[in-house]
Protein backbone atom coordinates (compact mmCIF):
# COMPACT_ATOMS: atom_id res chain seq x y z
CA UNK A 1 0.00 0.00 0.00
CA UNK A 2 1.39 3.40 -1.01
CA UNK A 3 1.36 6.96 0.63
CA UNK A 4 -1.19 9.27 -0.65
CA UNK A 5 -0.11 11.83 1.77
CA UNK A 6 2.97 12.60 4.07
CA UNK A 7 0.12 11.42 6.85
CA UNK A 8 -0.50 7.99 5.60
CA UNK A 9 -3.89 7.82 6.87
CA UNK A 10 -4.57 5.28 4.40
CA UNK A 11 -2.03 2.87 4.59
CA UNK A 12 -1.93 3.22 8.38
CA UNK A 13 -5.49 1.95 7.88
CA UNK A 14 -3.90 -0.96 6.41
CA UNK A 15 -1.63 -1.56 9.02
CA UNK A 16 -2.89 -1.25 12.02
CA UNK A 17 -4.87 -3.97 13.68
CA UNK A 18 -8.47 -3.42 15.00
CA UNK A 19 -8.52 -0.16 16.86
CA UNK A 20 -10.08 0.02 20.32
CA UNK A 21 -13.13 2.44 21.06
CA UNK A 22 -10.25 4.46 23.05
CA UNK A 23 -7.96 4.27 20.24
CA UNK A 24 -10.91 6.06 18.07
CA UNK A 25 -11.79 8.42 20.36
CA UNK A 26 -8.26 10.07 20.88
CA UNK A 27 -8.05 10.19 16.93
CA UNK A 28 -7.87 14.39 15.76
CA UNK A 29 -10.29 15.18 14.45
CA UNK A 30 -7.95 18.09 12.40
CA UNK A 31 -4.55 17.63 10.88
CA UNK A 32 -1.79 19.62 9.64
CA UNK A 33 -0.26 18.96 6.15
CA UNK A 34 2.27 21.54 4.42
CA UNK A 35 2.24 21.94 0.95
CA UNK A 36 4.86 23.55 -1.68
CA UNK A 37 3.84 26.33 -4.66
CA UNK A 38 6.14 28.44 -6.91
CA UNK A 39 6.64 31.63 -4.68
CA UNK A 40 5.43 34.50 -7.31
CA UNK A 41 2.02 32.34 -7.31
CA UNK A 42 1.95 32.44 -3.21
CA UNK A 43 2.10 36.29 -3.73
CA UNK A 44 -0.47 36.41 -6.26
CA UNK A 45 -2.41 34.45 -4.01
CA UNK A 46 -1.80 37.21 -1.39
CA UNK A 47 -2.95 40.30 -3.67
CA UNK A 48 -6.40 38.21 -4.71
CA UNK A 49 -6.75 37.66 -0.71
CA UNK A 50 -6.04 41.59 -0.06
CA UNK A 51 -8.27 42.17 -3.21
CA UNK A 52 -11.03 40.14 -1.96
CA UNK A 53 -11.11 42.01 1.62
CA UNK A 54 -11.17 44.99 -0.33
CA UNK A 55 -14.30 44.13 -2.16
CA UNK A 56 -16.31 42.70 0.57
CA UNK A 57 -15.79 43.38 4.22
CA UNK A 58 -17.29 40.20 5.44
CA UNK A 59 -14.59 37.87 4.48
CA UNK A 60 -11.78 39.17 6.82
CA UNK A 61 -11.04 35.49 7.97
CA UNK A 62 -10.33 34.35 4.86
CA UNK A 63 -6.59 33.65 3.95
CA UNK A 64 -4.20 31.74 1.05
CA UNK A 65 -4.33 28.71 3.73
CA UNK A 66 -7.90 28.66 3.45
CA UNK A 67 -8.03 29.17 -0.18
CA UNK A 68 -6.28 26.45 -1.14
CA UNK A 69 -8.04 24.25 1.10
CA UNK A 70 -11.24 25.27 0.25
CA UNK A 71 -10.31 25.01 -3.89
CA UNK A 72 -9.28 21.10 -2.44
CA UNK A 73 -12.63 20.82 -0.99
CA UNK A 74 -14.93 21.77 -3.95
CA UNK A 75 -13.18 19.76 -5.94
CA UNK A 76 -13.90 16.57 -3.61
CA UNK A 77 -17.47 17.63 -3.85
CA UNK A 78 -17.68 18.05 -7.54
CA UNK A 79 -16.07 14.35 -7.92
CA UNK A 80 -18.90 12.97 -5.24
CA UNK A 81 -21.40 14.40 -7.45
CA UNK A 82 -19.78 12.94 -10.49
CA UNK A 83 -19.37 16.10 -12.79
CA UNK A 84 -15.81 18.03 -13.81
CA UNK A 85 -15.71 21.45 -15.39
CA UNK A 86 -14.05 21.75 -18.85
CA UNK A 87 -13.81 25.49 -20.46
CA UNK A 88 -16.21 26.83 -17.82
CA UNK A 89 -19.44 23.62 -18.59
CA UNK A 90 -19.88 20.96 -16.21
CA UNK A 91 -19.92 17.42 -17.60
CA UNK A 92 -19.69 13.74 -16.50
CA UNK A 93 -16.61 11.90 -16.59
CA UNK A 94 -15.24 8.75 -14.90
CA UNK A 95 -12.00 8.42 -13.15
CA UNK A 96 -9.83 7.53 -16.07
CA UNK A 97 -10.46 10.79 -17.55
CA UNK A 98 -10.47 12.64 -13.89
CA UNK A 99 -6.38 10.49 -13.56
CA UNK A 100 -5.54 11.74 -17.36
CA UNK A 101 -6.84 15.64 -16.47
CA UNK A 102 -4.96 15.70 -13.52
CA UNK A 103 -2.01 14.31 -14.89
CA UNK A 104 -2.33 16.75 -17.65
CA UNK A 105 -2.84 19.51 -14.83
CA UNK A 106 0.42 18.81 -12.94
CA UNK A 107 2.41 18.61 -16.38
CA UNK A 108 1.48 22.09 -17.22
CA UNK A 109 1.49 23.88 -13.43
CA UNK A 110 3.63 22.25 -11.32
CA UNK A 111 6.71 21.51 -13.46
CA UNK A 112 6.17 23.33 -17.18
CA UNK A 113 9.19 22.88 -19.57
CA UNK A 114 10.89 25.46 -21.10
CA UNK A 115 12.03 24.58 -24.59
CA UNK A 116 13.23 26.62 -27.35
CA UNK A 117 14.41 25.91 -31.28
CA UNK A 118 17.57 24.86 -31.86
CA UNK A 119 19.11 24.24 -35.63
CA UNK A 120 20.60 20.88 -36.05
CA UNK A 121 23.32 20.09 -39.00
CA UNK A 122 22.97 16.52 -40.50
CA UNK A 123 25.23 14.71 -43.03
CA UNK A 124 22.93 12.81 -44.86
CA UNK A 125 23.33 10.25 -47.39
CA UNK A 126 21.28 10.51 -50.73
CA UNK A 127 23.06 8.40 -53.18
CA UNK A 128 26.07 5.72 -52.06
CA UNK A 129 28.45 8.46 -52.92
CA UNK A 130 27.16 11.57 -52.00
CA UNK A 131 26.36 13.08 -48.99
CA UNK A 132 24.86 16.27 -48.16
CA UNK A 133 25.05 18.64 -44.96
CA UNK A 134 21.18 19.73 -44.32
CA UNK A 135 19.72 21.83 -41.23
CA UNK A 136 16.79 21.09 -39.46
CA UNK A 137 15.16 23.19 -36.24
CA UNK A 138 14.42 20.94 -33.15
CA UNK A 139 12.83 22.08 -29.83
CA UNK A 140 14.64 21.11 -26.82
CA UNK A 141 14.34 21.28 -23.43
CA UNK A 142 15.28 24.74 -21.88
CA UNK A 143 17.07 24.94 -18.43
CA UNK A 144 15.66 26.95 -15.84
CA UNK A 145 17.31 30.72 -15.31
CA UNK A 146 18.66 30.09 -11.63
CA UNK A 147 17.22 27.91 -8.73
CA UNK A 148 13.28 28.40 -8.59
CA UNK A 149 12.16 29.44 -5.39
CA UNK A 150 9.12 27.87 -3.58
CA UNK A 151 6.73 29.29 -0.43
CA UNK A 152 5.61 26.27 2.32
CA UNK A 153 2.05 26.69 3.71
CA UNK A 154 0.35 24.67 6.50
CA UNK A 155 -3.08 24.24 6.29
CA UNK A 156 -5.13 22.92 8.62
CA UNK A 157 -7.71 20.26 7.34
CA UNK A 158 -10.13 17.97 8.38
CA UNK A 159 -8.96 14.55 8.87
CA UNK A 160 -12.02 12.73 7.51
CA UNK A 161 -11.06 15.37 4.42
CA UNK A 162 -7.53 14.03 3.58
CA UNK A 163 -8.36 10.53 4.01
CA UNK A 164 -11.11 11.25 1.41
CA UNK A 165 -8.34 12.63 -1.03
CA UNK A 166 -6.29 9.50 -0.21
CA UNK A 167 -8.78 7.15 -1.22
CA UNK A 168 -9.60 9.19 -4.30
CA UNK A 169 -5.92 8.80 -5.57
CA UNK A 170 -5.44 5.22 -4.41
CA UNK A 171 -8.43 5.14 -6.90
CA UNK A 172 -7.16 7.06 -9.65
CA UNK A 173 -3.41 4.52 -8.96
CA UNK A 174 -5.03 1.56 -9.63
CA UNK A 175 -6.43 2.97 -13.16
CA UNK A 176 -3.18 4.85 -14.08
CA UNK A 177 0.04 4.54 -12.29
CA UNK A 178 0.78 7.82 -13.33
CA UNK A 179 -1.08 9.45 -10.98
CA UNK A 180 1.24 8.97 -8.43
CA UNK A 181 1.64 11.88 -6.02
CA UNK A 182 -0.27 13.04 -2.59
CA UNK A 183 -3.07 14.83 -1.19
CA UNK A 184 -0.72 17.80 -0.48
CA UNK A 185 1.03 17.94 -4.66
CA UNK A 186 -2.99 17.37 -5.42
CA UNK A 187 -3.49 20.61 -3.95
CA UNK A 188 -0.99 22.21 -5.23
CA UNK A 189 -2.22 21.47 -8.32
CA UNK A 190 -5.54 22.62 -8.22
CA UNK A 191 -4.29 26.04 -6.62
CA UNK A 192 -1.73 26.57 -9.47
CA UNK A 193 -4.35 26.06 -12.06
CA UNK A 194 -6.58 28.22 -10.42
CA UNK A 195 -4.20 31.23 -10.00
CA UNK A 196 -3.03 30.38 -13.58
CA UNK A 197 -6.74 31.34 -14.75
CA UNK A 198 -6.64 34.43 -12.65
CA UNK A 199 -3.35 35.27 -14.37
CA UNK A 200 -4.92 35.49 -17.46
CA UNK A 201 -8.81 37.00 -16.70
CA UNK A 202 -7.55 39.38 -13.51
CA UNK A 203 -9.39 39.85 -10.17
CA UNK A 204 -13.01 40.24 -11.49
CA UNK A 205 -14.98 40.89 -9.02
CA UNK A 206 -17.16 38.74 -9.55
CA UNK A 207 -15.18 35.98 -9.69
CA UNK A 208 -13.97 37.17 -6.13
CA UNK A 209 -17.54 37.34 -4.73
CA UNK A 210 -17.85 33.46 -6.34
CA UNK A 211 -14.91 32.35 -4.24
CA UNK A 212 -16.66 34.14 -0.67
CA UNK A 213 -19.50 32.71 -1.31
CA UNK A 214 -18.36 29.36 -1.51
CA UNK A 215 -16.11 29.76 1.40
CA UNK A 216 -19.15 30.63 3.44
CA UNK A 217 -20.66 27.43 2.17
CA UNK A 218 -17.59 25.08 2.67
CA UNK A 219 -16.52 26.77 6.06
CA UNK A 220 -14.77 25.13 8.12
CA UNK A 221 -13.72 25.48 12.56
Amino acid sequence: MKSFSRLGLLKNKFQEETQSFWQIIKEPSNRYIEIEIPYYDYLRGNVLISDMKRVMDDCLSIDLAKLIYLLYLQFLYQVRKGVTTVKNKKQGFDLNTLGYKLISLRNDCVAPKLVEKVRVEDFNQITPTTWVLEEREEEVEKPPRGKPKYAYLTIRMKTEEIYRGEILLNDLNHINEEVNFGVEELMAILYIDFINKIKQEGNDEKVMKSIIASYEYFKYA
